[in-house]
């Protein structure tokens, strides 16, 4: 049976996981999309990355090898590219700070969870790119 991704769910499940303490390492940081990602659909975006970092400039280091930012999401998921993000998608979107774009998870068409230092937030913000549900 499919998982049902409703606006109401993923806030919770985004909550949940995007409230916890902020730290540089993946699914602690500005990854910690994917780790809310992989409880609404039982896939882990961060399953072929395993590089260690614990800073932003270990992070920018990592980012700017691969080409980027949406580079590094391109090549690390195993998850289907969308121009059209929908509840529970996970969406890059630009940001200010030192990575100049956060992994976020989409609440609802236009809005987006993403994790701060000190906490969640909800933004509209510009979709740099978006990955779907998978089926």
């Amino acid at each position: 049976m499919a998982r049902v991704i409703t606006p109401a769910r993923v806030f919770a499940v985004a909550r949940l996981h995007l409230s916890e303490l902020f730290e540089w390492r993946a699914g602690r940081d500005c990854t910690a999309a994917c780790v809310v990602f992989e409880a609404l659909h039982g896939v882990d975006p961060l399953a072929h990355f395993d590089q260690a970092y614990t800073s932003s400039v270990e992070a920018c280091l990592i980012l700017k090898r691969a080409g980027g930012y949406l580079a590094w999401c391109r090549s690390i998921f195993d998850i289907e590219e969308t121009e059209t993000p929908q509840a529970g998608d996970l969406v890059l979107i630009q940001c200010s700070g030192p990575l100049g774009a956060a992994l976020s998870i989409c609440i609802q068409s236009g809005e987006y969870a993403a994790k701060t230092e000190t906490g969640m937030i909800i933004v509209r913000s510009k979709v740099l790119g978006a990955w779907r549900c998978p089926s």
